[in-house]
């Protein structure tokens, strides 16, 4: 409902991206990007981003501060 009065629309879907830790994503992945209206070469990307991002967190744990 708000988001509906903050864009000044009639209606909203929520659509879940929902990617684990690892870059797995869910079975229905490709079906809410078409509903983005997003191809499909950004799947990569965000895998791409979630291992990166996982890495950095890992990295920054590991490593010992000064």
């Amino acid at each position: 409902m708000k988001i509906t009065s903050m864009w000044n629309v009639e209606s909203t879907v929520i659509v879940p991206i929902v990617v684990s830790v690892n870059g797995l994503l869910a079975k229905s992945f490709d079906q809410h990007l078409k509903k983005l209206s997003l191809g499909c070469w950004i799947k990569g990307r965000i895998q791409k981003a979630v291992v990166l991002e996982t890495a950095r967190i890992v990295r920054r744990f590991l490593t010992p501060e000064p």
